[in-house]
């Protein structure tokens, strides 16, 4: 569930933010038995941060197999929790956690 929850944040990264770069960091707590995933891209803000569900896709994404605006459901559904950090004017990190097991 990590791998696909940080392809999701790195993708929404790539897509959304408007810098050049961006920073990936991931931990695993063998304690708590939690992994940690991060993106660090140089966009501050976050968007509106909405939700799409099918009826909301467009007839042009219809039957294309390109669907967009669920990673966020996706992070609500499957990380155990996640959050946004702003770092000032210099971007944001778009975190989760989800449990190792």
């Amino acid at each position: 569930m990590a791998a696909l929850l940080l392809s999701e944040v790195v993708s929404n990264a790539v897509r959304h933010a408007k810098g050049t770069a961006i920073e990936v960091a991931v931990g695993f707590d063998r304690s708590a038995g939690m992994i940690t995933g991060a993106v660090f891209d140089t966009e501050p803000l976050m968007g509106d941060g909405a939700r799409s569900s099918v009826a909301d896709v467009g007839d042009e994404e219809q039957g294309t197999g390109m669907e967009t605006g669920r990673g966020l459901d996706l992070l609500d559904t499957v990380a155990g929790t996640w959050g946004v950090a702003t770092v000032g004017s210099h971007g944001k990190w778009v975190w989760f956690q989800v449990s190792a097991s």
